[in-house]
């Protein structure tokens, strides 16, 4: 029967282990919050919001299965379910949604020190904890939209109800239970958590004492296994997108970047921690420490024969190294507090370790190793223009904003961008950022194409950093739309809300929803007396691209006896997404008149009937607008 140590071989107390575990967990929750609202999202954290149905929430359990088989084969579902439910609870936000991220990653340092100071002892799971925590390869993924956090604390988790469940701990129904459905919640969480499984079920055929207990462990892992079973065709059919995929690191720079990461970027710490290691096992040797040297040996290279057929890892796919994470650490904090003096060695040991970890993760090296692209170093800062935009959009606005990148632009699998995720999902509205890499003359092309599609538009740049593109930009949209309200107005950021002048500051919403599924999202007009001119802006919308050819649109000065002055006919297909019609007044005789818009079928004349969504009136002949001419006199 296995027996827990005295405090004496501790090295500290229980009561003592907690109070220092409670600055740990501190220091790791600071450090992984750091970034929550820091660095741009990334792709393959967009990927995890597109999976979760963060563009189109909210997604069903189905939905989010269904997208991940379409779009990313080789992922399983738990973590993207509970995101979702997680999200629908706390919002889309980056920081929500990371900072699920954190509270597994403190969890896992949680279990990390319970699993630790089961095995092996206290003070080595402090240090273990620590090691953990200001490790910056893992703080990375405190704040990341993605599963690793999760994989690594239902990892940690499950190890150390195996331990006590192999080593005869006191243990209720609820163990058993909580360890079933940890490995079934691991193999959901992500494919290479069977690593882990690979290095357990070695620990068990060596070195457990094959009793009743070491049958029921196998068989509430075969359960486990068994509640995976509905999802392994999937898994299965995953695997060819997995096989067409032939990059692969050789096994040198593998070893190189890995053990790069373990040691956060500081080569040097390597010989001291063999050294201690050696000189620990050589003074009072620990059969349980060799015991989880050969286990953590066995994971890794299973791991790397698994990539010898599916050929993924490269140095940007360290991460799949983060399931054994937690051995490694153990085993480096044990060397460290076995040594004589070991206060004083691990003192110094993670002042080194923490000075190295600052200066990684302020290295563009950390980003390589993730796999994060170089454009991401460049994006502007979407997050802020989020922020700082909450709540004061409206849902006609269309942000143009710039960048020094054209990929934070690029839809890649699901459809949708950084900028989408940003200004769509969290602003509600849609926009784009201009690249600064294109020409002059590509510039005003783009510019004016966007002005065609939307009366708003929304500017927003960084003035103490304005560009020539800034000016150029304003000076094509202020041809036409006039200046309205400043709604950011910070040192660095402006952002101002223009509208197409027909339509002016104050003008309220007008939408018409005609009940063959054509919708007029806005309409205005305006009279210029001083050029003769009514000036009508519509602004339409229609889904079903045969109907352009049906219908055509008549606009109609009339009196107030219903004579009619002066029309304008076009077909629809002239008109979307908007445009501007001009009729003149010259020659009207003084008086008051109207504007008015009617949708007809083209060859049958037949008027269209629409309602006002907003009043609920409905008519087949619209007013846009009423106006008087003057006499001369």
């Amino acid at each position: 029967m296995f027996k827990k140590l005295p405090d004496s071989q501790n090295g500290i107390s229980n009561r003592a282990g907690l109070m220092l575990m409670t600055g740990v967990l501190l220091l790791a929750f600071a450090l992984g919050s750091n970034g929550l609202n820091r660095d741009i999202i990334w792709t393959d954290e967009l990927y995890s919001i597109s999976n979760m149905g963060g563009f189109d929430p909210p997604y069903s359990p189905a939905q989010i299965i269904d997208s991940l088989v379409t779009y990313s084969p080789d992922q399983v579902p738990l973590y993207y379910l509970l995101g979702a439910g997680w999200a629908s609870v706390t919002g889309w936000s980056q920081v929500s949604l990371r900072y699920f991220a954190l509270l597994a990653g403190i969890l896992m340092i949680a279990w990390l020190y319970r699993f630790a100071a089961d095995a092996v002892n206290r003070r080595t799971a402090v240090v273990a904890a620590l090691l953990m925590s200001t490790s910056a390869f893992i703080i990375l993924y405190f704040h990341e939209i993605r599963m690793y956090t999760m994989l690594m604390c239902l990892g940690t988790a499950h190890s150390w109800l195996y331990w006590r469940l192999a080593h005869n701990f006191r243990t209720t129904r609820l163990t058993w239970l909580l360890f079933t459905l940890t490995a079934t919640m691991l193999l959901y969480t992500h494919n290479f958590a069977i690593i882990l499984f690979v290095g357990l079920g070695a620990y068990h055929l060596l070195f457990v004492s094959k009793s009743r207990r070491w049958l029921n462990i196998t068989l509430a892992w075969g359960l486990g296994a068994a509640l995976f079973l509905p999802y392994v065709p999937l898994v299965i059919s995953g695997l060819s997108y997995v096989s067409n995929n032939k990059e692969m690191a050789s096994l040198l720079v593998i070893a190189d970047a890995l053990a790069g990461l373990l040691v956060n970027n500081f080569d040097l710490l390597w010989p001291a921690l063999i050294l201690s290691f050696g000189y620990a096992l050589y003074r009072k040797p620990n059969h349980t420490i060799v015991q989880l040297l050969i286990v953590t040996a066995i994971m890794c290279l299973s791991l790397l024969l698994l990539n010898e057929h599916f050929k993924i890892i490269k140095t940007t796919r360290i991460r799949y190294f983060l399931i054994l994470w937690f051995l490694f650490v153990i085993l480096f904090a044990y060397s460290l507090t076995s040594m004589p003096r070991w206060r004083l060695v691990t003192a110094l040991f993670v002042l080194l370790w923490g000075i190295a970890g600052v200066q990684l993760e302020r290295s563009v090296n950390i980003f390589d190793y993730a796999g994060i692209r170089t454009d991401v170093r460049v994006y502007p800062p979407l997050h802020d223009y989020a922020d700082n935009l909450n709540n004061k959009t409206i849902e006609r606005d269309y942000l143009i904003g710039f960048s020094e990148t054209w990929f934070v632009n690029w839809d890649r699998k699901h459809g949708w961008s950084p900028v989408d995720y940003y200004v769509n999902t969290l602003l509600g509205i849609e926009g784009v950022f201009v690249s600064l890499e294109i020409r002059d003359w590509e510039l005003r092309r783009d510019i004016r194409k966007l002005l065609n599609e939307r009366p708003y538009v929304l500017l927003a740049y960084n003035p103490e950093n304005q560009s020539q593109f800034v000016d150029k930009t304003l000076e094509i949209i202020q041809g036409n739309y006039m200046p309205c309200a400043i709604l950011v107005d910070k040192p660095d950021l402006l952002a101002q809300r223009y509208v197409h002048s027909v339509m002016g500051c104050d003008h309220e919403p007008a939408p018409i929803e005609y009940n063959n599924s054509i919708k007029v999202i806005d309409r205005a007009a305006r009279y210029v007396p001083e050029s003769d001119l009514v000036q009508i802006l519509t602004w339409w919308e229609v889904e079903d691209e045969s109907l352009l050819d049906e219908y055509n649109v008549s606009m109609q000065i009339i009196t107030p006896d219903w004579q009619n002055m002066r029309q304008e006919d076009r077909h629809l297909y002239e008109l979307p997404p908007w445009d501007v019609v001009e009729l003149s007044t010259k020659g009207l005789p003084p008086g008051d008149y109207r504007l008015v818009i009617i949708l007809y079928h083209r060859d049958t004349g037949e008027k269209v009937s629409g309602a006002d969504p907003t009043t609920g009136e409905a008519a087949k002949i619209w007013p846009i607008l009423e106006f008087t001419i003057e006499s001369d006199s």
